[in-house]
């Protein structure tokens, strides 16, 4: 199964090819700011350059649906409803969470993936490692610092674009908590996610929309 991965949630413009679940090209472009609308499909036109595959040979397409910067998003998302249109191959939307989940490769005990919405509300998902496996353990899509604060993070391991500006003193119970902020996700991730995982984290219907209507500053 030849997949084409797309990740636009930040300023980074990544690309990569995955041939049952292992990496065969990747190509990443990080930018000031945003530059997603002139430099994805350039990116891709590079990406099979570097390769033998063409672009009749992609059997699924899979991007980050976010949460993430809505307009960046907008990019890859409107770019992976075209390319499954036009190849009538399946294309899935993927979220941000599980993209940070299995991005670190197993390598974790407890993890929280944290994305800051502003307005003094965030986005959460906790989870938990079980020998091999990924497990889902909790969740709250618009979390305000009150409801934020109660999340057990004790032996627990926090990413995302929230990591490094949260106080995590704000925390009651955060005894073992280590933070690492610049762990960071590309289009590679996607190729690592178990699509039998939570459904609600992996969007089907088409055309695929974002996630959610949230964004946050990259």
């Amino acid at each position: 199964m030849l997949t084409l991965n797309i990740e636009t949630s930040r300023n980074l413009t990544s690309v990569s090819l995955a041939l049952d679940s292992n990496l065969e090209c990747i190509l990443n472009v990080d930018s000031e700011r945003p530059n997603h609308c002139e430099l994805l499909a350039p990116l891709i036109d590079k990406l099979f350059e570097n390769t033998s595959f063409v672009l009749r040979d992609i059997e699924e397409v899979r991007v980050n649906v976010g949460p993430g910067n809505l307009s960046s998003l907008r990019v890859g998302i409107s770019t992976a409803n075209a390319l499954s249109s036009f190849g009538n191959i399946p294309a899935y939307g993927i979220s941000s969470f599980l993209l940070y989940a299995f991005g670190l490769n197993y390598n974790f005990d407890n993890l929280l993936t944290l994305f800051d919405l502003k307005n003094g509300l965030f986005a959460f998902a906790k989870f938990k490692r079980i020998k091999e496996k990924i497990v889902l353990v909790d969740q709250n899509f618009k979390a305000s610092m009150d409801e934020l604060r109660l999340v057990n993070v004790e032996n627990t391991l926090l990413v995302g674009t929230a990591a490094g500006k949260i106080d995590t003193t704000c925390f009651i119970k955060s005894y073992g908590l280590t933070v690492d902020a610049d762990f960071a996700i590309d289009s590679g991730s996607l190729s690592r996610v178990d699509l039998n995982f939570n459904p609600e984290h992996i969007l089907l219907s088409k055309p695929l929309m974002p996630f959610n209507s949230f964004s946050f500053v990259s």
